[in-house]
């Protein structure tokens, strides 16, 4: 043979053994890439290189903001459409609500004279939320108490081994006439009012879903460390009575009391239309407070059905955790989600007309 087809052959195979990284080369998780930092866009997903051990490799890659979970999850690429992100929302719920997580004790105290409907669905209400959540185990039973009058309340407080600091911020609540109210380690439910507003009937959907949403404050709170004060300094309201929301609505969902994609979905769209008109009119990284001129519940209501449709349950669950490491709202969301906040509050402007939240 040649030898200049010798020294050909042998350059060509010398190059042949050395794997070669097209600069344009479509980017897949794993694969090999040229420099750190740096970005690609493939199929809608961004990748970023990243050093793997003394490799440098594409990760995972992030798609319409969302850092995908390691768990499969439904998610939705379309904003403007209302039932795909309903449902990827409820199949989330769903999906994370199927196992066990907890084996916290519900008890439920109430007097004699109160429904039992309302018992009913305070006890299974309170216990399903109570059990599939992920949160520090309470140091007690957690305690419901269904009450008619004052006098029996503080008895039944005193009963249960509250102190009587505990058992002055009850009554408290229940003197100041809201039909219930939560807490990290009890709720209180003031019959009376329920009775003379007869809201079993009158507002079933509201009712049937306030033992689901109470409860999850309560796990809130714990995983937090804190609750939000009326300002909303610390953390959104949207954030805390929202979810609460959606925790409770599809709770009903579940359990077979009200169906969520119609009454319990009827019930947020008209409070909102009935909001003040600084809430219906502002974007939702403005509604903070949680007090007369601003109504944080039926936006974040909304707001939650969005994120849980996109990141699912446990990762919106778990920016509470975080928070509860003293990160602050902003860090403490990306962390917890992958998503900076200012990126999801305009997803959620782009959503929320489709959900039937409109501003304006």
């Amino acid at each position: 043979m040649d030898k200049r087809l010798i020294a050909l052959s042998s350059i060509l195979s010398l190059f042949l053994t050395i794997p070669l990284v097209p600069v344009n080369a479509a980017a897949k998780a794993g694969g090999a890439c040229i420099k750190a930092g740096t970005t690609s866009v493939t199929s809608g997903k961004t990748y970023t290189c990243i050093k793997s051990g003394k490799k440098l490799v594409w990760d995972k890659g992030m798609s319409d903001l969302i850092n995908k979970a390691t768990d499969p999850l439904i998610t939705v690429g379309d904003l403007t459409s209302a039932e795909s992100i309903i449902r990827a929302a409820s199949d989330n719920f769903k999906n994370y609500t199927a196992t066990t997580r907890s084996s916290q004790e519900v008890k439920v105290v109430a007097q004699t004279g109160v429904d039992q409907q309302l018992i009913s669905w305070v006890q299974e209400g309170a216990n399903y939320v109570a059990q599939r959540f992920a949160y520090p185990k309470l140091t007690r039973s957690f305690v419901d108490v269904i009450a008619i009058d004052v006098q029996w309340l503080q008895e039944a407080y005193t009963k249960e081994g509250f102190s009587s600091i505990q058992v002055k911020d009850r009554v408290g609540g229940f003197n100041a006439g809201a039909p219930a109210f939560g807490g990290a380690y009890s709720n209180t439910w003031n019959y009376s009012v329920i009775q003379k507003n007869n809201s079993l009937v009158t507002n079933k959907s509201g009712m049937a879903q306030t033992s689901g949403h109470e409860y999850f404050h309560a796990v809130q709170e714990n995983l937090a460390g804190f609750a939000p004060n009326s300002s909303g300094s610390n953390v959104p309201n949207w954030f805390w009575e929202g979810p609460a929301m959606f925790v409770g609505l599809q709770t009903t969902g579940a359990l077979g009391f009200i169906n969520y994609s119609t009454i319990g979905r009827d019930s947020m769209t008209e409070r909102f239309k009935n909001d003040s008109l600084i809430t219906r009119t502002s974007n939702l990284s403005e509604i903070k407070a949680n007090d007369s001129s601003s109504d944080p519940y039926a936006i974040g209501f909304a707001a939650t059905e969005l994120l849980v449709s996109q990141v699912g349950v446990e990762k919106f669950v778990n920016v509470y955790a975080e928070l509860g490491k003293g990160k602050n709202f902003d860090a403490a969301f990306q962390q917890a989600t992958g998503i900076k906040l200012v990126d999801f509050y305009s997803m959620f402007e782009k959503a929320r007309g489709p959900l039937g939240f409109p501003k304006g």
